[in-house]
């Protein structure tokens, strides 16, 4: 709906995994970096440990397009089989059936497999998401996977991506040899005031808004705010707030319509930060200039002769005036 009134070509803040999208926040670069020199060096087992919607399915997808050798990955979805179940499904992902329930057999099936894609210079890799639900038995087997190896090369390369628990489960006196195999782990956070306001502009500007200040400032720092810099809870908002701001003929949406939706129950909003990037006051970047000019509150008097500290944030074209007056 809103599509049409903002002049938007194509849905801005859909929630699926798509890499065209990926905003590059700090966190998110550094990981995106380390992925890549760990696979295509061929490592062997990686992590990537972040909270629920930080995007790390988007920055797996980006890192299969931006592999340069040939890969045959396999994406695991569903991490509540046993062992043998677990090996049974990466065989069918890879493309083939396996001939035996013999985990010994499975293994072996899927070594064979490994060396062929080596001998074909094709990169076998491995992606666990949701991680953290795979029992210790299931990540021993994972281990056990990684053990095939040439004299300086792991011919299998495995993500395993997922929440913090997997960090903690990792850490688990049962777990000392797998975690002794990772040989790279990127955590993500979530996006600092600045990059949550960079990330709602760079999404507008990827679905192709004619205008990307469909926001006023202080709406974008209400939905830093209430989604905590986490980016799924940032689409799901802003999402909302376009729609509810093209229903009420709005050129731009502003605080009221957060409000009103917070206020209709429509907004999901993120749980306590463990990460220290978080701003709960939304502190931006600033200047502090001395202006002889202040704001009158209604019924009032001025005295324009006083100093007054007026706040002017870097990365904002423009004031809104109107929301200052309701701040007042």
């Amino acid at each position: 709906m809103y599509l049409k009134y903002y002049k938007i070509k194509h849905e801005p803040f859909a929630t699926t995994a798509d890499p065209n999208y990926l905003f590059v926040g700090e966190t998110h670069k550094r990981a995106l970096e380390r992925l890549l020199a760990t696979v295509t060096k061929q490592r062997g087992i990686t992590t990537i440990i972040g909270e629920p919607g930080l995007g790390k399915s988007t920055l797996l997808r980006t890192l299969l397009t931006r592999l340069e050798q040939s890969v045959n990955f396999a994406w695991i979805f569903n991490t509540t089989m046993q062992p043998n179940e677990l090996l049974k499904y990466i065989c069918r992902d890879f493309g083939f059936a396996p001939k035996s329930d013999n985990k010994s057999d499975l293994l072996i099936e899927l070594y064979t497999f490994f060396i062929r894609e080596y001998e074909k210079n094709c990169l076998p890799l491995i992606i666990i998401d949701e991680a953290q639900n795979l029992t210790l038995a299931a990540l021993e087997e994972i281990r056990q996977l990684s053990n095939l190896e040439t004299v300086n090369k792991k011919l299998v390369q495995i993500i395993l991506c997922g929440q913090p628990q997997l960090d903690a489960k990792l850490d688990m006196p049962q777990m000392v040899q797998l975690k002794q195999r990772i040989n790279c782990k990127a955590i993500l956070s979530r996006l600092t005031c600045e990059e949550t306001v960079a990330y709602i502009q760079h999404r507008l500007a990827v679905a192709g808004a004619e205008n990307t200040s469909l926001f006023s400032h202080m709406a974008l720092r209400k939905i830093y705010e209430l989604s905590g810099g986490i980016p799924r809870l940032i689409n799901q908002l802003c999402d909302d707030a376009l729609h509810a701001g093209a229903h009420q003929k709005m050129a731009q949406v502003d605080t009221s319509i957060i409000r009103e939706l917070v206020e209709n129950g429509d907004v999901i909003q993120a749980p306590a930060a463990e990460s220290k990037t978080f701003q709960p006051a939304c502190q931006l970047q600033k200047n502090q200039v001395r202006r002889k000019k202040t704001v009158q509150k209604p019924g009032t008097a001025v005295n324009l002769n006083r100093p007054r500290i007026i706040e002017k944030y870097d990365f904002f074209e423009a004031i809104d005036l109107s929301e200052l007056l309701s701040l007042v």
